[in-house]
């Protein structure tokens, strides 16, 4: 007899480096140094070389807000079941916008699961990398604001 087995349905991770296994970009980093905010595409793309060069200078995190498969336990922000990335970010940031985003991995988002419509109304103004991050980012990226 055969057992039924069904895959856990994917869950992913809406902060990973660009160039991380399996990432597709489902958003741009637009506006100001100070007021950062992320236009989301209306279809994910595949990473390629091709939009890895068009970030000339800039980190690709720092252009792109890229989607992979959320590594569990193998990520730093990851604790027992939770993702205290999405926890410091709802209990730190305030929302920037009053109405869910149009965003392409809703889905399957490990932060939208996990916060719900608390962590989409923050989401447009995460920034995966930035050169000069505020104390407050980077507090909500678990790091010692200096």
């Amino acid at each position: 007899m055969q057992k039924n087995t069904v895959a856990p349905p994917r869950i992913d991770c809406p902060s990973v480096q660009a160039t991380a296994e399996g990432a597709q970009i489902y958003g741009v980093v637009t506006g100001s140094p100070e007021a950062r905010r992320v236009a989301y595409l209306t279809r994910l793309r595949p990473v390629t070389p091709e939009l890895l060069a068009l970030t000339g200078a800039a980190k690709p995190a720092e252009i792109y807000r890229a989607a992979a498969p959320c590594m569990n336990g193998g990520c730093r922000h990851f604790a027992g079941n939770t993702c205290t990335l999405a926890e410091r970010m709802v209990a730190l940031m305030e929302p920037v916008v009053g109405a869910l985003p149009q965003c392409r991995i809703r889905r399957t988002c490990r932060w939208f699961r996990q916060e719900g419509k608390a962590a989409c109304l923050r989401c447009p103004q995460v920034v995966t990398e930035r050169r000069a991050a505020s104390d407050l980012e980077l507090s909500v990226a678990g790091e010692t604001p200096g």
